[in-house]
């Protein structure tokens, strides 16, 4: 019998088996690949500070949560949760370095504040991406939760400026970019690294031939 991962030959007895809703499920492993596959996603349940891992090979969440790649290109793209026992009520871009990281700490700890206080079931969900400065934050609860728990998040982002236009800057574009975009198409009021982007989604295969008209008349 061979290693899924490594190829090495590894006898029945001593073989591990990925475990289900992960790339490698019911597929032989050895010890080391079962165990040292990078994690594709961390979860923290409630209070509990121990994380459960999802990775390659395993998933420690019993079920509860799986997650899938999602290619942007041939060398980019990030994972993505879903559950059938839990609602995704909000998700996040945690960018290293960048200035909304404080806002979504504060963030953080006051829904976990008042979801304690509600008694919600509730998980966090860190999904890696290949961008090393960037991975995406999921909060869920259980479904039959759901209505309270997106209150809780309204409340929590109302109390520290979650929507804030100020923290969606400097993504994708900096200021300068973003300013002269904002110039150059006025009428989609754009102030957001996102607003920018639906334009590009509007425009499609014609974005670049609409910008360069709309640079030459701006010249």
């Amino acid at each position: 019998m061979k290693c899924s991962v490594c190829g090495n030959r590894i006898k029945k007895s001593d073989a591990y088996f990925g475990d289900e809703r992960t790339f490698y499920e019911k597929k032989p492993l050895c010890e080391t690949c079962y165990y040292e596959d990078e994690p594709c996603a961390v979860i923290y349940y409630n209070k509990n500070e121990e994380p459960c891992v999802i990775s390659g090979t395993r998933n420690e969440t019993e079920g509860d949560f799986s997650v899938k790649w999602q290619s942007t290109d041939p060398w980019r793209g990030h994972y993505e949760t879903k559950s059938e026992s839990y609602s995704l009520i909000n998700t996040a871009e945690l960018l290293a370095w960048h200035e909304s990281e404080e806002m979504l700490k504060h963030f953080d700890e006051r829904i976990r504040e008042l979801f304690d206080e509600s008694g919600i079931e509730y998980a966090r969900i860190f999904a890696r991406s290949s961008n090393v400065f960037y991975q995406s934050y999921d909060l869920y609860v259980k479904k039959d939760q759901e209505l309270v728990g997106r209150l809780l998040v309204a409340k929590a982002k109302a109390e520290v400026d979650y929507e804030n236009p100020k923290w969606y800057r400097n993504i994708i574009f900096d200021d300068q970019a973003l300013n002269k975009l904002t110039e150059l198409f006025p009428e989609e009021k754009i102030v957001t690294d996102y607003d920018a982007m639906k334009i590009a989604e509007k425009y499609g295969d014609e974005m670049i031939p609409e910008l360069q008209k709309r640079l030459a008349k701006y010249k």
